[in-house]
């Protein structure tokens, strides 16, 4: 992906009046003086000239300062800088020496400060106008904030991949995920969910009467797995060379090839498949007082496993049977988006606030939101 950052220009000396007073607002002003501003800045020496000026109404004074230079010691183009350094993933101590090196001093704590303060500005502003997405993704990751884990969701635009929002989850069941979806599903007008196969979300698109996509991929590893499983099960149970051993390991193979090739006659098959094992009888409960119950056989497992996917085909091959929404079948653009954040969160030990953390996603999200120009200070002024 090709990043165009816009970085300020920083002038030695202001290039014209200021056009009014910042206090009331009147435009007679009175030039009282010139002073020089230390700034920190990797292509300046030291200082600027910023111009004293003293309003006749109101009768105080103010300094006017050239193009990227304000009241801090760093200018706007350094602070700029600092920022983009720790959204790019370095950490605030690399960040520090860097600019250092190129000349301009500051702590590592100014570069935390930095970011943190474009990560509010970012989290303030609003995209113009609003947009219409048919198809929303979701995904959860986790972040530790001060050594405990925290599970942020985070939801895009499963079309064009763009990053719409993230929050704080702290409940992970269906009631609770509606609550989080639901704000988008109404602002979007959204009409289709595309995640993994978390069964909360397949509760939270039911509620909010959405069509919802299971990312296939998810599923063929999870069908993988589980066959890996059940086969090892049975072997054990009943051994190789048994006519049922030899069966199922036929049927979980076609059952994995009809996920690979996804067949309109898909959903028949499964469910031809599953009858041919409802003779496998569920594990007994043990009588009250017992440890444990039963534990499920292999044949069972494949009863239920056919079962699952028979309940679950026309949400696995939605994509197909829907080209109008131009999906690929997968969550692949949620997982994306996590992926932003998690390159700057792999250089750190953790964040300290959930409020840190926020400031961190929401400034990589932007970094890498696809945009010809990112032009920071223009998003910081406007917020």
């Amino acid at each position: 992906m090709k990043i165009s950052l816009l970085v300020p220009e920083v002038n030695l000396r202001p290039t014209a009046r200021p056009r009014a007073c910042p206090y009331c607002k009147k435009s007679i002003l009175h030039r009282h003086g010139t002073v020089l501003k230390p700034i920190k800045d990797h292509k300046i020496q030291r200082e600027v000239e910023a111009h004293r000026y003293k309003c006749v109404s109101w009768g105080r004074t103010f300094r006017h300062y050239p193009n990227g230079v304000t009241s801090k010691d760093q200018s706007q183009r350094t602070v700029v800088l600092a920022a983009l350094m720790y959204g790019l993933g370095l950490s605030c101590s690399a960040a520090s020496h860097l600019l250092g090196a190129l000349g301009a001093e500051v702590s590592q704590i100014t570069v935390w400060r930095d970011a943190q303060e474009a990560g509010e500005a970012l989290r303030r502003s609003r995209p113009a106008g609003r947009v219409r997405i048919a198809s929303l993704g979701a995904d959860e990751t986790i972040f530790k904030v001060r050594g405990r884990e925290v599970v942020v969701g985070f939801v895009v635009d499963a079309q064009s991949g763009k990053t719409m929002g993230f929050e704080v989850l702290f409940e992970g069941d269906g009631q609770a995920f509606k609550k989080w979806l639901e704000p988008y599903v109404k602002e979007f007008g959204v009409e289709v969910l595309v995640t993994d196969d978390n069964d909360s979300y397949g509760v939270a698109a039911s509620e909010l009467g959405l069509s919802h996509q299971l990312c296939i991929a998810h599923v063929r590893k999870y069908v993988k797995r589980r066959s890996k499983s059940i086969l090892e099960q049975a072997e054990g149970e009943w051994g190789e060379q048994e006519e049922k051993y030899k069966k199922l390991e036929e049927d979980l193979k076609r059952l994995r090839g009809l996920l690979e090739e996804l067949p309109e006659e898909g959903e028949k098959q499964i469910g031809q498949m599953h009858r041919e094992y409802l003779w496998a009888q569920p594990p007994t409960r043990g009588e009250e007082g017992a440890k444990a119950k039963e534990k499920a056989s292999c044949g069972y497992r494949m009863r239920m496993l056919t079962l699952e996917l028979w309940n679950k085909w026309q949400k696995i091959q939605l994509y197909l049977r829907r080209p109008e929404l131009s999906l690929d079948g997968t969550n692949n653009a949620s997982e994306r988006s996590i992926g932003r954040s998690k390159v700057r969160y792999k250089t750190m030990r953790g964040y300290k606030s959930v409020e840190g953390m926020s400031n961190g996603v929401v400034l990589t999200q932007w970094l890498y939101s696809g945009e010809d120009e990112h032009d920071l200070l223009a998003e910081v002024i406007a917020a």
